[in-house]
């Protein structure tokens, strides 16, 4: 391979990382493809957007995505495409504010609702470079101000506080000067001491709330007009699933937030868009979750039979990651049809966009020459499928219903079962699809060896509880 061969694949490579893409950036004009304008595909962002225009002055929407879906990326794409159409979009990443591993509770979330949307409001006015002063104060200094009140108010009706009480707590860390942005994220015993203090005062922390949302929205009118709209999203509230010690905590926590106490976060004029986890429509049936989903490269029939729309989704997607000149010097191809050598990396991925990324780039990393060769082609989906951890005979068995059946076969709703699930869907064990209706299906990478683990265990009568994936098994 000659040295400007090598450039160009290490330029490549580079353009293949697995990260958001975010508008009015090169990265993003050079390398976005949109996936979902297509016959017979609906664009979840194009629902979103809708919905918040055909709404008055406020709304409410769950968005979800599995890991690697693109999740960020359309909803960064979605604020551009609101703030074209005129409305104020704020946006907040959750993973600032809450420890994803850690239990939540509703005034938790309620707090870093109102500290993120002070934030990103403050954040907003900084890049407008704006004079007008957007609110009086942040909302970490009014809530400071709301507990010390509330706590002094306590004393001075005669509530004895003790030294050790959850009240004395938090009122020594708010004299303290404590960071409550950071408390609430990192120290474990201040967030369960508040959360004690505000269990029996939901009500009046919500008025809070919803008086420093009205402020806000009353200051952004006050710059752009009566007629200005805000819309909030906030980002990677999905990630919140606990750690191998907790997780049952944790989902319950969540699952309790959002069935119990939706309506308490409606926020006043203002049109929300909260990321959740994708197993709360498991768990709350009924509950309407605009969930990304995988592009689809086969129908929902028994041969699974190609879609042809699809496929054309992700060359096009490797046409301009790669570019049409260097697509031709890589895999000797320039339109999506004929697509030769790197149709079998399409195949590989099962329509899951950060599997397709990775395989591209581990093909990369095995060129030897240009055209890349099928050996390079196939040792990088040998790499990739190595990838997939063990699956133990009971979970070959819940994915090869998932094979046949096409639905998710969820036994119940128990935390268990649907940490379960959930982990087949984040490792890509199985892929979430659209057709009309929402169906399942199991990664391609993985079907021939479901089938193997079961057949091995039926022939062996085997009580082992784990059969690890051996790509090389024939």
């Amino acid at each position: 391979m000659s040295p400007e061969e090598r450039q160009l694949l290490k330029e490549i490579f580079r353009r293949l990382k697995d990260e958001p893409l975010k508008p009015d950036t090169e990265r993003y004009r050079q390398l976005y493809q949109p996936l979902y304008e297509h016959p017979g595909c609906e664009d979840p962002v194009q629902l979103l957007e809708t919905y918040v225009e055909f709404s008055d002055v406020e709304s409410i929407q769950l968005f979800s995505g599995f890991r690697g879906s693109g999740k960020t990326t359309e909803l960064l794409r979605l604020k551009k495409q609101l703030e074209q159409q005129g409305y104020v979009v704020l946006y907040a990443d959750a993973v600032e504010y809450v420890n994803p591993s850690e239990e939540i509770d509703i005034s938790d979330l309620l707090i870093v609702l109102a500290g993120a949307f002070s934030d990103a409001l403050e954040e907003w006015a900084e890049q407008l470079q704006e004079s007008v002063k957007l609110a009086n104060e942040s909302y970490w200094t009014r809530l400071k101000t709301y507990l010390t009140r509330t706590i002094v108010n306590l004393e001075e009706a005669g509530v004895k506080l003790e030294a050790n009480t959850p009240a004395k707590e938090v009122l020594g860390g708010v004299k303290a000067g404590i960071d409550l942005k950071l408390a609430l994220k990192e120290s474990p015993s201040f967030r369960r001491n508040l959360q004690q203090f505000l269990q029996n005062r939901i009500g009046e922390l919500r008025a809070e709330v919803v008086a420093f949302f009205q402020d806000g929205v009353k200051a952004v009118k006050q710059v752009w007009g009566d007629e200005k709209q805000v819309v909030f999203i906030f980002d990677s509230l999905e990630q919140l699933r606990g750690s191998l010690t907790n997780e049952r905590e944790v989902l319950r926590s969540v699952e309790r937030v959002f069935a119990s106490h939706l309506n308490l976060l409606e926020l006043p004029y203002v049109h929300v868009i909260y990321t959740v986890p994708p197993w709360l429509e498991f768990v709350m049936p009924g509950v309407d979750i605009n969930t990304l989903w995988t592009i689809k490269l086969w129908n929902n029939d028994p041969p699974r039979s190609h879609y042809e729309y699809g496929w054309n989704a992700l060359r096009s997607l490797v046409l301009k990651r790669l570019g049409k000149e260097a697509c031709q010097k890589v895999f000797n191809c320039q339109t999506i049809e004929p697509f030769t050598a790197a149709d079998d990396l399409i195949d590989a991925c099962g329509g899951d966009l950060r599997i397709m990324l990775r395989l591209l780039r581990e093909t990369l990393l095995r060129a030897r020459s240009l055209p890349i060769s099928q050996e390079a082609i196939s040792g990088a989906i040998t790499s990739v499928r190595g990838d997939f951890m063990s699956i133990s005979i009971e979970d070959a068995r819940w994915l090869a219903q998932i094979g046949e059946q096409r639905k998710h076969g969820l036994p119940d709703t128990n935390p268990e079962s649907v940490n379960r699930l959930t982990r087949f869907l984040d490792t890509h064990f199985v892929l979430y699809l659209k057709n009309g209706e929402k169906w399942y299906d199991t990664h391609p990478l993985i079907r021939e060896e479901v089938t193997k683990i079961i057949e091995r265990h039926s022939r062996t009568g085997s009580q082992s509880q784990s059969q690890p994936i051996n790509p090389a098994t024939p």
